[in-house]
């Protein structure tokens, strides 16, 4: 995501929320999460009115992921 600072409350409580789902912080605006959320991340895109600033991408394949399954604890 890249949510701009006049909306840096909604950012702060995105960021908290993904969190709380259990989303790993890939990078500072980056998460990622093993399973299906298209439906959990459109949710909270309505509920904070942030849509237009939210890009959600599938991969099926992270190359050198070996510590991601560890962290996600998926062998």
């Amino acid at each position: 995501f890249d949510i701009p600072e006049r909306k840096r409350l909604a950012r702060d409580a995105l960021r908290r929320k993904l969190k709380e789902l259990g989303f790993h912080q890939l990078h500072k605006s980056v998460f990622i999460f093993p399973y299906p959320c298209l439906n959990e991340i459109q949710f909270i895109e309505e509920i904070f009115q942030i849509g237009p600033y939210i890009n959600f991408i599938e991969a099926r394949k992270v190359e050198g992921d070996d510590w991601l399954r560890n962290y996600f604890d998926l062998h």
